[in-house]
């Protein structure tokens, strides 16, 4: 029996599946704006309480920085969506933005004894999120993704 396959119309643009390293990018992504859209609602519904523990100026940052976070990732997941050339040099600027806002709050702004136990594991995490992202954007197939003429 003879099996033929069906033949590839030569007219649409072969449309490469995007690399799995990508695929990863794009959840975490996702997860980052989620977190901070959650943490902005929650600031705002926090509006009595929160300014009764912390200064107004820290109430104020704990909204920005959640608008901040769920904003910062949209032109990124856009990016990778619709595969435009400049979505690596973004990813490469958000991948340093989000752990640097985190780790600033961690340093100065956390009250709390008890969450400065886990830093050796947070920092690790960062270390492997860094590696990945700017180890994964030098694969060759991660860069062929990108360019215009695929």
């Amino acid at each position: 029996m003879d099996e033929k396959r069906p033949q590839r119309d030569e007219t649409q643009t072969n449309k490469e599946r995007r690399p799995f390293p990508l695929k990863i990018i794009l959840w975490v992504y996702l997860l980052w704006i989620i977190l901070g859209w959650l943490r902005f609602a929650a600031a705002l519904q926090g509006q009595d309480l929160i300014p009764g523990l912390v200064s107004p100026s820290i109430h104020r940052y704990l909204i920005g920085a959640g608008i901040m976070w769920g904003l910062a990732g949209l032109p990124v997941v856009w990016g990778l969506i619709n595969r435009a050339h400049w979505t690596p040099t973004l990813i490469r600027i958000t991948a340093l933005l989000y752990p640097g806002v985190y780790w600033f709050e961690r340093l100065f702004l956390w009250q709390d004894p008890n969450a400065k136990q886990n830093w050796p594991f947070m920092l690790l995490l960062t270390i492997l999120w860094l590696s990945l992202v700017f180890g994964m954007l030098r694969l060759k197939r991660v860069q062929q993704y990108f360019e215009k003429d695929y």
